[in-house]
């Protein structure tokens, strides 16, 4: 039987079939290979950001008249990866919301990373070429207050 015998033949039932099965088995690969493809970045993504977490050096400084705030917090941060190199007082402590200074990036890289995992909206750049540090985050009074939480339950 020849290739050209084979397209002479009159397409059966099963020769549909055939045809119908070898298309699912291709999506289904093609699916498989994608989806394999799609959580190997996913993991390499976080082993990434996880990788960078490490290099951020963060100062953590207490703006409010609460004692203990900026250890608790640097205790949080390294729990998330964080390298806190500094725990001191601000210069005032009347600080009313919590802020992320960046340091070093001017795209705020750093400080979006620190304030995720602070869960806070304030981020200033405010560089400086000859600091070892790459965020410094200012404790607020709004630390350690309940969120508001939004109409489905969500920040």
């Amino acid at each position: 039987m020849s290739l050209v015998d084979l397209k002479k033949r009159p397409a059966g039932k099963g020769r549909k079939r055939l045809v119908f099965a070898a298309v699912l088995l291709l999506v289904i690969v093609c699916g498989a290979v994608g989806f394999s493809v799609c959580l190997r970045w996913k993991e390499n993504s976080r082993i990434e950001k996880k990788r960078r977490i490490a290099q951020i050096r963060v100062q953590v400084l207490n703006g409010t008249k609460e004692s203990g705030l900026a250890q608790k917090m640097a205790d949080d941060l390294r729990r998330y990866g964080f390298d806190v190199v500094d725990i001191a007082n601000a210069e005032n402590d009347s600080f009313p919301e919590t802020v992320v200074v960046d340091r070093a990036d001017n795209s705020t890289g750093n400080a979006v990373y620190v304030a995720e995992a602070l869960k806070c909206i304030n981020i200033i750049p405010q560089l400086e070429s000859r600091s070892y540090l790459e965020v410094t985050v200012i404790i607020g009074k709004d630390y350690n207050r309940p969120q508001k939480k939004g109409f489905l339950g969500r920040f």
